[in-house]
């Protein structure tokens, strides 16, 4: 197995949204292992904010971070595996016929990639491809609250898609902000007053959800009771 993590982007903009990319660094010293982003990751993190005004500085933050080499740029994409496993899962889920194109070049670059090289895991917070990965049969119900519509499912498609896909590890940005706080480099936050580490893990764990991390509140609370 190769250690290293792939990155898709969301993950990056929720820490830097959430003033938390300094924790980035941290954890890749503790890993010990590289953090890749592939090409259509960097696009989606620098070369398309700087083009927008609102969006410039977090871009700035992420080109930061890769001039520290706490990320690296992943160049070797299986672009093939990529195609393949679009097409795929583009065309597994369908509305009248329609086919829908549910999942984007940059999150299937850091998949592919990862299951070429053997990494570790890709971290993502993207809720469709999670559980394209994890829970396929959760799909279906998911796309049909969202578009209010009913759903076919190519299964042939889904299950070879499944197959290919099994066993990769997900990772979440909410996920390594709980490792943060494990390995005490939140520590610094915690407010001097009753129920301070409580009060810190609100603050990072609900600012991780409402900037992108795809989590429910009750996991939120899981995640809190387990780490208090």
């Amino acid at each position: 197995m190769t250690k290293a993590l792939f990155f898709d982007a969301g993950p990056v903009i929720t820490l830097v949204i959430s003033r938390l990319s300094w924790i980035l660094p941290l954890l890749k010293k503790k890993f010990g292992g590289e953090f890749y982003i592939t090409p259509a990751v960097y696009y989606e993190l620098v070369e398309r904010p700087l083009l927008v005004k609102r969006f410039k500085f977090e871009a700035l933050q992420v080109l930061k971070m890769i001039k520290d080499e706490t990320l690296v740029i992943y160049e070797d994409v299986p672009q093939k595996k990529v195609d393949q496993l679009i097409s795929l899962a583009n065309n597994t889920f369908s509305i009248k016929g329609k086919s829908l194109d549910i999942i984007q070049e940059g999150e299937m670059e850091s998949l592919a990639s990862a299951l070429e090289s053997n990494a570790s895991a890709v971290v993502m917070d993207e809720r469709t491809l999670r559980l394209f990965i994890e829970n396929k049969d959760a799909m279906q119900h998911l796309l049909g609250h969202r578009f209010n519509a009913e759903i076919s499912i190519n299964r042939e498609n889904l299950n070879s898609f499944a197959s290919q896909t099994k066993g990769v590890p997900i990772i979440r940005s909410i996920e390594l902000i709980a490792t943060a706080y494990t390995l005490g480099f939140l520590k610094d936050y915690v407010p001097p007053r009753k129920g301070g580490k409580e009060i810190l893990l609100d603050s990072v764990l609900w600012a991780a959800k409402y900037n992108g991390s795809a989590v429910t509140e009750s996991e939120v609370e899981e995640i809190k009771k387990k780490l208090l």
